[in-house]
């Protein structure tokens, strides 16, 4: 019988998951993201991750209308997660209505405890999108190198 025994991990160390380890993503056929602006559009929000995971923000899933029972999928597509309820999803929603990252996800996306999260809550296509620090300041070094670009263009 063949036994996989997990790596010794002393406190304050980072283990990125192998790729041996890490499961092949499976297709979310993410939704693109709608008008923030709109009355219906995606909400945004920043919450804080404690140490199980757990996204201190109940407002995106008061939004989403997520309930205790809930099967959600969560799956991570390249740094940032993906979170679905879906009838096939192998994680339950708490009692208490927060979401949880499991570890090899936590892992993956380079979340730690006390990391700021960006949240993006889509009520329409039913779908929690969270993004690390390190995606956000991609996304704003991507969005600063355009305003230079901009600027020195005119």
């Amino acid at each position: 019988m063949t036994r996989l025994v997990s790596p010794l991990v002393l406190p304050g160390q980072i283990v990125a998951p192998t790729p041996a380890q890490v499961s092949p993503a499976i297709p979310m056929g993410l939704p693109p993201l709608r008008d923030l602006g709109a009355a219906d559009g995606p909400r945004l929000s920043i919450a804080v991750m404690d140490g199980g995971g757990r996204l201190q923000d109940r407002g995106a899933v008061a939004l989403l209308g997520w309930s205790p029972g809930d099967r959600l999928l969560i799956t991570l597509v390249k740094t940032s997660v993906v979170i679905r309820r879906r009838p096939d999803g192998v994680f339950v929603m708490p009692r208490k209505p927060y979401v949880a990252l499991p570890a090899p996800v936590r892992h993956g996306c380079g979340a730690l405890a006390g990391s700021r999260l960006l949240l993006v809550a889509d009520p329409i296509h039913d779908v929690l999108v969270v993004h690390p620090e390190a995606a956000v300041q991609s996304m704003l070094r991507t969005f600063h190198t355009s305003l230079s670009a901009d600027e020195e263009a005119s």
